[in-house]
């Protein structure tokens, strides 16, 4: 029931945000120029832009792999891939980013491994993520002239997941001093409460040991590859909508796509999506309608990319999305 309001709450709050970001990027749009601009597009670019988000998909989940082989040695890159793909595509059709929770159920299941452990991993996966695309926006913004808001905001972002891998590798430097700190709060629980929290505890510290381990290393390399590929594919798109800008300007649009996902809004991020590619367009001199163009086209492209392979993977292993999204929202 908790589970339930939490989702519809963070759903009418996206929705909301959504809205507003719509509103933004429409406000004082030349729809026939929009026309024009998506009109013109070359689609001879998505051929290697294609090839480069499918390399996309196999590099995430080959960082995920290095991140549960200390669980489990025997995981194969395709499970880890076919998991991440289903896990993006119920982020792009259902609210919340229950994709994230899809991902640590249906490998639990797939693996046998403890579902908390699994998403520990999705977590410290993202904190990979945000602190790679920080660094590359580190070193990009003397060169880009952004809204204040916007490079604030960036910094803000990064600089948080900074302060989480620190703190969590603090913690997990006196593991046993915490879990006894913490061991001590749970006496006042009844004794059934207490067994189940320190299960639930054991298997996340499992999976965010990896930190303090050799596979963090392997895990950050792919996970690195991974966006290098996503700034030539989104560096693609710009070719195909006929905007010649610099390199930097792939990169900056894919940072804040990539932090506009954590903003709270509709299913698959259409809104902020958008509205934050636009505003880092923009700043290289690109007209309002062209820089929404290209906004709209790579979103569709990783969209529809995303959703039609999670669902043919959903069919071919015989899954039922209902029946995963309902053991979702059952589990702890």
């Amino acid at each position: 029931m908790a589970f339930n309001l939490r989702t519809h709450l963070q759903f009418f709050i996206g929705l909301i945000i959504s809205a507003a970001a719509i509103y933004l990027s429409l406000r004082k749009i030349d729809f026939n120029a929009l026309w024009a601009a998506l009109q013109s597009v070359n689609f001879l670019f998505f051929i290697p832009a294609i090839a480069g988000q499918l390399t996309c998909f196999f590099l995430k989940g080959t960082g995920w792999r290095y991140l549960l082989l200390p669980a489990k040695k025997n995981l194969r890159v395709i499970s880890t891939t076919t998991v991440l793909i289903i896990g993006l595509m119920v982020n792009n059709l259902l609210p919340a980013k229950m994709g994230e929770l899809a991902r640590g159920y249906l490998m639990g299941e797939r693996e046998k491994l403890p579902k908390t452990l699994c998403l520990s991993t999705v977590a410290v996966e993202h904190l990979l993520d945000i602190l790679i695309l920080t660094v590359f926006l580190i070193i990009l913004l003397p060169f880009v002239s952004l809204p204040p808001w916007l490079r604030t905001g960036g910094m803000l972002v990064g600089l948080a997941a900074m302060s989480v891998i620190i703190f969590l590798f603090i913690v997990l430097r006196r593991e046993e001093k915490f879990l006894g700190w913490i061991h001590r709060l749970l006496q006042f629980l009844p004794g059934r409460f207490q067994e189940k929290i320190q299960a639930i505890l054991n298997n996340i510290f499992q999976g965010l040991r990896v930190i303090t381990g050799r596979y963090i290393f392997y895990a950050a390399a792919a996970i690195l590859s991974m966006w290098v590929m996503v700034f030539c594919v989104a560096y693609m798109i710009l070719l195909a909508c006929g905007l010649f800008l610099p390199f930097q300007a792939a990169v900056m649009a894919v940072v804040f796509a990539a932090f506009a996902k954590i903003i709270p809004s509709s299913p698959g991020s259409i809104g902020t999506f958008h509205y934050l590619v636009l505003l880092v367009v923009m700043s290289f001199q690109v007209s309002k309608e062209e820089a929404l163009g290209y906004a709209i086209i790579l979103h569709a492209l990783s969209f529809l990319m995303e959703t039609s392979l999670g669902i043919a993977l959903v069919f071919a292993g015989n899954l039922s999305l209902g029946k995963i999204t309902r053991q979702v929202e059952g589990s702890p």
